[in-house]
């Protein structure tokens, strides 16, 4: 079998949801001296790895595919590429700010403990400069990659970048929404009622003003950006992305309580993937469907589940 033909082989196996039968051969296909079949392994590869486990790797994929694309002049795969490492490269942020909660555990519990040892105080303040440059990196990226995106006429992938920018965005958003919560065990309980959390008088309870704001346009960003992407692929008439893409707008309408508009892009997905026969999709949109039909009788409890009852140094 020749290396296309054991490419597309693979893809197939990526596609239809079979992504652990076919790491081997894309690792195997990722060495190739054809720098197109590596360019395309590597591609597969950013869809099959574990996002939370495997980020080391991902990254190493992530830069040796940019390289390749960037020599055979790919530009809009370059971009494609710039985005998906900005959201890796977010991962490794969270990681950071989790190392640096954990250090600084004693005075976030007793304000009258400074850090244990010297070593961990200096520790605390690289993994802040490393916070600083990440989050400089990431910016970065997402300008170099609406800088490209902005000039190309590729529906697939301006579809797919803009994937990666809502992503990168509602990624900021979860993350600050954990880091900027300052709230202490009393008003913990009271944004843990489900009332308040369903008309989103948390944001006013638990955050400053700057703080909100903040939220709010990382939010309204990421969800911009599953707009566009929507509008992309449907302009490509690319229809199994368009599902997907519908699918993962309802499940973050959902998670932020917009419930209405969450059921309708949900709706929309499921016809979508009836008529695409997209199997992978039938299970994730059935549990998405019994959580909205749910969500009065067991809302998920957040504050517990995300530990924000907890002394801030304690949360992590």
């Amino acid at each position: 079998m020749s290396e296309a033909e054991e490419l597309k082989k693979a893809q197939r196996d990526v596609v239809s949801g079979e992504k652990e039968r076919a790491l081997s051969i894309l690792w195997h296909l990722y060495s190739s001296r054809n720098p197109e079949i590596c360019l395309e392994a590597g591609l597969a590869l950013l869809a099959s790895l574990d996002h939370l486990t495997q980020n080391e790797k991902l990254l190493e994929v992530v830069n040796k595919s940019t390289e390749i694309a960037t020599n055979l002049g790919k530009n809009e795969v370059r971009a494609y590429l710039l985005g998906k490492k900005a959201q890796f490269l977010f991962t490794q942020l969270s990681n950071t700010t989790y190392q640096r909660h954990n250090l600084n555990l004693a005075a976030g519990v007793f304000q009258w403990i400074d850090f244990s040892l010297k070593a961990d105080k200096s520790e605390f303040e690289e993994l802040g400069a490393t916070q600083q440059e990440l989050k400089k990196e990431i910016a970065a990226l997402e300008d170099g990659a609406m800088a490209v995106v902005q000039s190309s006429e590729n529906h697939y992938l301006r579809g797919h970048i803009f994937m990666s920018l809502s992503e990168i965005s509602f990624s900021r958003f979860l993350h600050d929404q954990l880091d900027f919560y300052n709230g202490g065990k009393f008003r913990s309980k009271i944004l843990n009622m489900y009332s308040i959390r369903r008309w989103h008088l948390d944001k006013w309870i638990g955050y400053k003003r700057s703080e909100r704001q903040s939220l709010r346009e990382a939010q309204k960003k990421a969800f911009l950006y599953l707009e566009k992407a929507i509008k992309e692929f449907g302009a490509g008439d690319r229809k199994s992305d368009l599902a997907h893409t519908l699918y993962t707008f309802a499940g973050k309408l959902v998670l932020t309580y917009h419930f209405h508009k969450g059921r309708k892009y949900l709706n929309q997905a499921k016809q979508l993937a009836k008529a695409e026969n997209e199997t992978g999709l039938f299970a994730p949109i059935s549990e998405l469907e019994r959580q909205i039909k749910d969500k009065y009788r067991h809302p998920r409890n957040y504050v517990e589940e995300f530990g924000l009852d907890l002394p801030r140094g304690l949360r992590d």
